[in-house]
């Protein structure tokens, strides 16, 4: 296949990729959820945050995923097995409003092609191992400081109003805080989720302006929350009653786990982390979950060999077509 096809297929998919990673951007749910700002007000404010986050953060992640991760050389056809299975995995998961990992697709389709084309030896597993670890520990710190975040506000804060009035009052100054909070989330998700779509691209080598094809992510990424993107907000944001104040104790860890974890070239999934958040807040305020928690927690747990294994079934026949 032609060098100059190779060039726009990649870049194609890699939008494809960025849009279904925008559909199934569940960032702004705590903020529908607490009823903070309207679904066209939050979408607005989504894709600005969405096309900056992708351009100011996202090449130090995008380096990670794309030069780490496999322990050979790659070629194109491995490069298109991972964007195409990423892809697929994460347009089934949005149209069904169930929000997943786009890291973990990702990292989940490496797996399969590398196992595939060199055996256990064909991944690097110590960086995966690494960021495993970041996998495990950020979802436990979001429910854990969630927790107790909560138990602090009701504490110290709650015995302090006086009357409905004072309520509101505190949940007007709390939706401001979330909006801030949520601004600063939005910003390094975007950051870090653009790997997803452009990290793999860099590994091959070709010669594509990073720059360029972050600008591309952004629109691509606000392209999706905007057209696709409510259902997953929707199904997120219902998973436990929601007010300005009780949204902003789950947001915050999030916040800056994500923040840093991006400067740090650290792949994260937002996702884990806010509905380990929200089961955090929903447990300190003994609440009720939504009955769809489960659902969610499954397709999480697919998501790894799912995305592995359309890999290793999509890996013969692209590289039959990319010859």
């Amino acid at each position: 296949m032609a060098f100059e096809i190779i060039i726009i297929l990649f870049v194609v998919i890699s939008i494809v990729i960025s849009f279904g990673i925008g559909a199934n951007d569940e960032t702004m749910a705590t903020l529908y959820g607490s009823k903070t700002l309207k679904l066209k007000e939050l979408l607005i404010l989504a894709t600005i945050l969405s096309i900056l986050g992708a351009v100011f953060l996202g090449s130090a992640v995008s380096k990670t995923v794309g030069e780490n991760l496999f322990s050979f050389e790659i070629d194109y056809s491995m490069v298109l097995t991972v964007l195409i299975s990423t892809a697929i995995w994460l347009i089934l998961s949005s149209a069904f409003g169930l929000p997943i990992s786009t890291t973990h697709a990702t990292i989940g389709a490496i797996i399969g092609v590398g196992m595939l084309l060199g055996g256990s030896v064909g991944v690097n597993w110590v960086t995966i191992l690494e960021m495993g670890v970041w996998w495990l520990l950020s979802p436990i710190i979001g429910y854990v400081v969630t927790y107790y975040a909560y138990k602090l506000i009701h504490k110290t804060i709650t015995p302090k109003l006086t009357g409905f009035k004072s309520y509101e009052r505190s949940e007007k100054v709390f939706s401001y805080m979330l909006l801030a909070v949520i601004c600063w989330t939005a910003f390094s998700r975007s950051g870090n989720d653009c790997s997803n779509a452009v990290g793999i691209v860099i590994g091959v080598g070709i010669s594509v302006d990073l720059n360029i094809l972050l600008i591309i992510t952004g629109l691509s990424l606000a392209s999706g929350l905007v057209i696709l993107g409510r259902s997953v907000i929707k199904s997120v944001g219902s998973i436990t009653e929601l007010h300005p104040s009780t949204a902003f104790a789950a947001q915050i860890p999030i916040a800056i786990i994500l923040f840093f974890g991006t400067l740090l070239g650290i792949p994260l999934s937002g996702s884990h982390m806010l509905v380990a958040s929200l089961v955090g807040l929903a447990k300190s305020r003994r609440a009720p979950t939504k009955k769809g928690l489960w659902k969610i927690i499954a397709i999480w747990l697919l998501t790894f060999p799912a995305a592995a294994l359309l890999s290793i079934l999509l890996f013969f026949p692209i590289s039959l077509i990319s010859l």
